[in-house]
């Protein structure tokens, strides 16, 4: 299998995922995630996938 290399939109670090994963695989890590989860609830929308 291939790597495929993603730019998280939260920190802009850059890290790589198999590219069957690639359309899922969106920040770096959790922390990350979190941090996007909660500027979307701080501005009363739903956070894709999470609710």
């Amino acid at each position: 299998m291939s790597d495929v290399k993603k730019t998280c939109p939260t920190c802009g670090k850059e890290f790589f995922v198999l590219k069957n994963a690639e359309e899922k695989a969106i920040y770096c890590t959790l922390a990350c995630m979190a941090k996007a989860q909660e500027k979307f609830e701080s501005r009363g929308l739903a956070f894709p996938g999470l609710g």
